[in-house]
Order: C-alpha cells, then sequence, then structure tokens
C-alpha cells in the first residue's frame, strides 16, 4: 500500500495510514483506535489543564444545586456521611469525577497500544500516569493566582482514577455475561 493512499475499507486492527504521515511513523504510532483514543485523552487532559490554570472557575448553577439537595432530603439518604460530605465538598466529587473519565480514557488508550507490555498492564499504566498527572496538576496549581493545591483534592483525584479501573473490568465482565445469555 502506497503511503499517499488511504484503503477504501480499514479493518480496526489495520494500520491507519494518511497522506502527510510517512508510513514508518504510523506503523510507529498504531491502530485507528489507538490513534484516536490518544487523541481523545489528550485533549481531555489538555482541557483538565485548562480548568486547572483558571484563577476562579464557574461555580454549580444554584438550581443544580437546589434539585440535588431535594433529591437527596426526599431519599433520605442525608443522612449517610458522604452524601453530606459530597454537599459540603462539591468540589472533591467535581475532582473525583474529571479524573473518573481521564482514567477511563486512559485505559482505552493503553489497551489499545501497538505494544504488548502496555497492553497486559493497561490498568497498571493508566493508574501510574493518572494518579501522576493529578499530582502534576496540584503542583501546577501553586502557580495559579489565586488557587491552592490541596492533598485533600489530589486523594479525590487517584479516587477518580482508581474507581475507572475498577468500574472497566466490572462493565467487561457484565457485557461477557449478558452476551453469553443472548447467544444461549
Amino acid at each position: 500500500m502506497k503511503a499517499s493512499s488511504v484503503p477504501n475499507s480499514v479493518s480496526d486492527g489495520e494500520l491507519f495510514y494518511c497522506s502527510s504521515v510517512p508510513p514508518l511513523m504510523m506503523k510507529w504510532i498504531g491502530s485507528r483506535k489507538f490513534v484516536m483514543y490518544l487523541a481523545l485523552t489528550t485533549l481531555y487532559a489538555a482541557l483538565i489543564f485548562y480548568l486547572s490554570s483558571q484563577s476562579h472557575l464557574p461555580q454549580p448553577v444554584s438550581e443544580l444545586k437546589d434539585l440535588l439537595y431535594k433529591i437527596i432530603t426526599i431519599s433520605g439518604i442525608q443522612y449517610f456521611n458522604i452524601f453530606e460530605f459530597i454537599l459540603t465538598h462539591r468540589d472533591k466529587l467535581e475532582h473525583f469525577l474529571l479524573f473518573f473519565v481521564f482514567g477511563v480514557l486512559l485505559n482505552l488508550t493503553a489497551s489499545h497500544s501497538r505494544y504488548p507490555r502496555i497492553r497486559e498492564n493497561a490498568m497498571l499504566v493508566a493508574l501510574m500516569i493518572g494518579i501522576g498527572y493529578g499530582a502534576l496538576d496540584e503542583v501546577h496549581q501553586m502557580l495559579v493566582p489565586h488557587r491552592h493545591p490541596s492533598i485533600y483534592d489530589f486523594v479525590a483525584d487517584a479516587a477518580g482514577i482508581v474507581c475507572a479501573q475498577v468500574f472497566i473490568p466490572i462493565i467487561m465482565w457484565v457485557y461477557v455475561r449478558l452476551q453469553n445469555a443472548r447467544n444461549r
């Protein structure tokens, strides 16, 4: 296949060719899925960096806060300590959710790498990169005016990464069980 041509049909495992990129470089990069996941992960990391660079982050709409409080009050779960913590420290929930998504993207990227050792250890790679990025994010906040690093923010970031790595195998297990049940 010539480097300047784009194949008519590309399977998931086939290398992604582009006319502006030399074929040897594309062999080094890997499959089309890997390139897509890598681009999404990089853009998401840039979003985290952008949000971390802001001196004043926008606060959630007060109606949304009131709605969340009403749901928790009606359901009676406000007496559980974790929900009380979430209501009083919403920013920790935001950190957790932001890094949960980042952990999922990191795992998807690593699991589609062209290197077998990275694919086999995708969870460990995602944990190391995600927790390291969370630590660097808190260090970065020291340089931003009106922002302060917090060990609790880092713990929320790390918890989001760890929970994402636990969540992915559970979802995969449920998916396989549903597929097996459907094929019976």
